[in-house]
């Protein structure tokens, strides 16, 4: 996250590194999705960089300078869901499930570290059963953690064989994290569909409930699927000897990758 004068906010999948200088137009330059925020939104983004200060350094950022007053800014209502580092509670991931659950028409899903856990294949696999178009864009040829989609490929099955589909961005490595649930649900920010998010790691997502902003979405979403090669459940059925033995050997570590 990035906070400006407690004014302007940012957050989503981008870091700081020249990785993120371009517009996905090669390997060296990936494809993410990242937020501007303004209004009431940015005190909680900054009260979140605030837990993490206090925890670090032991004192706390307060005055009128750090939290000016941040009237309306827009007509979208969006809101922040953290999840803290080995809590009992797992915010995002319930978030996640309610949404997934509540699903008519599509689920679409966007991102780079996919190690779903059983519960979530689970209630993608009953959305299908409800007539629910389940789709993820995954990393394709272009990935900086192989260890990690190794893993996660042990979970294509179970979703293949449900009827979710799974597609491979191939223009460079897609870092974006997003999901929309009927063109309505929209969610953004630095969690991934793995363990790590919803156990281990400090994550951060932005939700918004709005039309307009779901149809954004799923435009971005669709721009990246024609970019996307299809990954089949015959694929997968027919993978390399080699691609077997490394997710067996990853298996033990998913719930650290």
């Amino acid at each position: 996250m990035l906070i400006i004068d407690g004014k302007i906010g940012f957050t989503g999948g981008a870091a700081f590194s020249d990785k993120w200088s371009g517009q996905a137009q090669d390997k060296d330059h990936w494809r993410d999705v990242h937020a501007r925020l303004e209004g009431p939104i940015v005190a909680s983004l900054q009260a979140a960089f605030q837990s993490h200060w206090v925890k670090t350094f032991g004192e706390a950022l307060t005055g009128a300078g750090q939290f000016p007053a941040l009237p309306a800014a827009g007509e979208l209502k969006a809101q922040l869901v953290e999840s803290h580092s080995f809590s009992a509670a797992a915010p995002i991931p319930m978030v996640q499930a309610v949404a997934f659950a509540a699903a008519e028409k599509r689920i679409w899903i966007t991102n780079p570290y996919c190690t779903p856990s059983d519960d979530q294949v689970n209630l993608l696999v009953k959305a299908v059963q409800r007539n629910v178009d389940v789709r993820f864009v995954l990393p394709g040829p272009y990935n900086d953690q192989p260890m990690t989609q190794s893993a996660g490929r042990t979970a294509y099955g179970r979703l293949l064989e449900g009827g979710v589909k799974i597609f491979e961005y191939q223009p460079t490595m897609i870092h974006a994290k997003t999901i929309v649930v009927d063109g309505l649900f929209s969610m953004l920010g630095s969690s991934n569909i793995d363990p790590r998010s919803s156990e281990i790691n400090e994550e951060i997502d932005v939700v918004v409930y709005d039309e307009g902003f779901g149809r954004q979405m799923e435009i971005a979403f669709e721009k990246d699927l024609a970019q996307s090669r299809e990954y089949t459940l015959e694929e997968f059925k027919n993978r390399s000897w080699w691609e077997r033995t490394t997710e067996w050997l990853m298996t033990p570590f998913r719930s650290q990758l």
